[in-house]
């Protein structure tokens, strides 16, 4: 598995390189703009052209781009429903500008008083009508990410993932390029114990189960501070959390997840903290020991 860390952009694009390449990170993922705002400054073409050329000689791959928070692609308000259809195209280009591999989003969250099934199918319209629409345009591969389930988040198992995925495919006639981040923190709040053996191997066959094992693109690295099914999310530093160095250690040696990059959103105090976090992972990695894969069966 490669292994990196969400950077902060503070400073420029390029700068995010340079603190990627001081934290000995693999791959990396960045917000394009500010997560909580739905303006952004437009893109540089100059800064483009150096933080692609940059990234490039620091051998980062694959860079994930991260949806700002405020979209909710489930809404069932017509005007927010706009807003998160437009802002979800906008950072699809500017992920496609920066030479992105993915854009992770988010579900969005269940309205007030309605049932869960309306809203996957408008994310599914959602996910559709903005891709289909820029489908010959794009490189970028757009991720859904599992959560947790806090505020009636979609999205916390991988069934309902599945009926999201489903339903996107179902929409159109023409290969989208859609596919799944997993979070381990988030699947740990949603109740997938994966401090376990047996825990990580039921969630693995499930996941190969509804989804397919070739639609998981990407691994957010993370351990968590909340209980297991608490439906909270809360990120520790790697291994001092709830699923611990034990569960994470197997995950980043497993053979089913070795293609893939983990990602760290851990709680950014000091890039101390962070080459803290990275040896620990290069170690259990290093640490290999033989792992078997999970089983291809969808029955």
């Amino acid at each position: 598995m490669r292994v990196g860390f969400h950077i902060p952009i503070r400073g420029g694009f390029v700068q995010a390189v340079d603190r990627a390449v001081r934290t000995g990170c693999e791959a990396f993922q960045i917000f394009s703009r500010s997560p909580r705002a739905w303006a952004g400054k437009p893109l540089d073409p100059q800064e483009v052209n150096d933080f692609r050329k940059a990234r490039k000689e620091a051998k980062l791959t694959p860079l994930a781009v991260h949806l700002p928070y405020l979209p909710n692609l489930a809404t069932n308000s017509p005007g927010l429903r706009e807003k998160s259809v437009r802002l979800l195209s906008e950072e699809l280009t500017r992920a496609e500008r920066l030479g992105a591999d993915f854009l992770v989003a988010h579900p969005g969250h269940v309205p007030k008083g309605e049932s869960r099934e309306p809203a996957i199918m408008r994310v599914a319209q959602s996910v559709v009508e903005v891709l289909s629409a820029q489908a010959n345009d794009l490189n970028v591969t757009l991720l859904l990410e599992n959560t947790s389930g806090q505020q009636a988040e979609l999205g916390a198992s991988l069934s309902e993932l599945a009926q999201m995925y489903e339903a996107i495919m179902n929409q159109t006639s023409h290969g989208l390029r859609v596919g799944v981040c997993l979070d381990t923190a988030h699947a740990w709040g949603a109740g997938y114990d994966l401090a376990r053996p047996r825990g990580q191997e039921e969630m693995l066959a499930e996941f190969d189960r509804v989804l397919g094992m070739e639609n998981l693109s990407l691994i957010h690295f993370n351990d968590s501070l909340a209980a297991l099914g608490s439906r909270r999310d809360r990120h520790s530093a790697i291994g001092q959390g709830q699923i611990g160095a034990r569960g994470l250690a197997r995950l980043v040696r497993h053979s089913a997840l070795e293609h893939l990059a983990g990602l760290m959103e851990t709680p950014r105090e000091t890039e101390e903290n962070d080459l803290a976090n990275m040896a620990r992972v290069k170690r259990w990695r290093r640490n290999r020991k033989p792992r078997d894969r999970v089983s291809k069966s969808k029955s």
